[in-house]
């Protein structure tokens, strides 16, 4: 079994705890004795490795000599990374862990890109989510803990501090016909519908435009502010999530160039208005 990644939020008081040792230019080793604790602890405090509470992070702080702002926002974060959220509660229902933690990831980041073959997770209605499944190889008994975990997942694109989502998709995700014309129809009302969301971007790349960087693999690129990129990725049934800068950057360039081919925000939604009146005349 692979090692749980640490929460973004982890991550991001990992980097701001280094920065601040790197500021005050004091060795690890240094800071371990002045506090009796062992180098490896503040090691693996600096990588993420380890929860780290609002009072170390305090004692660190004051070592340093961080005040002020920088020293409220990085005790802020020590107490974010603890505090369990909605999400906490599903790993208990028996849901896949690739599908909780990207749940947590979403829940924590700041912008994310999606390109999919299928309607995004993130915009899909129920219905449409409910024939994915079933069309899928999940067991029926799977199927709705399934359906409502992506219903829940679609709150993170609510309130004052929901991420930025730009969903590109590619014009199969629009034609494959997915549990009937109404239930096509009310997907693609739903995506111009989110559309109009300040922080939503759809941009479809129609078949006519050729070969694109995302034709074989459906992916995620999950951007977090102090702390790096993630990426999901989904192939042939099979998910798993990427964080090591080297297999992250190319799905960075990968999407700089599927945008460069899409078409803009607003011609999109009018192509999606154009597949959903095809519909329509069915």
């Amino acid at each position: 079994m692979s090692k749980p990644r640490p929460r973004p939020q982890a991550r991001a008081l990992a980097a701001g705890l280094r920065d601040a040792r790197a500021k005050a230019a004091l060795p690890m080793q240094w800071v371990a004795d002045q506090l009796g604790w062992s180098q490896s602890t503040i090691s693996r405090m600096e990588a993420g490795k380890r929860p780290v509470t609002p009072e170390e992070v305090a004692t660190l702080l004051a070592t340093y000599r961080v005040t002020g702002e920088a020293r409220d926002r990085l005790i802020a974060m020590a107490r974010d990374a603890s505090r369990p959220s909605w999400l906490e509660t599903l790993r208990h229902e028996g849901l896949p862990q690739q599908s909780v933690m990207l749940a947590q990831y979403e829940a924590e980041a700041t912008r994310l890109v999606y390109f999919d073959l299928l309607v995004t997770g993130l915009l899909q209605t129920r219905a449409y989510t409910n024939a994915v499944m079933r069309a899928g190889v999940v067991a029926p008994s799977d199927i709705e803990p399934r359906v409502n975990l992506r219903m829940q997942r679609q709150r993170v694109l609510d309130g004052p501090n929901a991420p930025r989502l730009l969903s590109i998709l590619d014009e199969a995700a629009l034609r494959r016909m997915m549990g009937g014309p109404r239930v096509m129809i009310e997907q693609l009302e739903h995506l111009m519908e989110m559309s109009e969301r300040p922080n939503v971007e759809l941009r479809v790349i129609p078949f006519d435009h050729g070969g694109h960087a995302g034709v074989t693999t459906s992916f995620g690129l999950l951007e977090f502010g102090a702390a790096n990129p993630l990426v999901h990725i989904e192939h042939s049934g099979a998910s798993g999530i990427l964080d090591q800068p080297d297999h992250v950057h190319p799905f960075v360039d990968r999407v700089a160039s599927m945008q460069a081919v899409a078409l803009e925000p607003e011609a999109s939604v009018r192509f999606v208005s154009d597949v959903a009146a095809e519909y329509r005349g069915r």
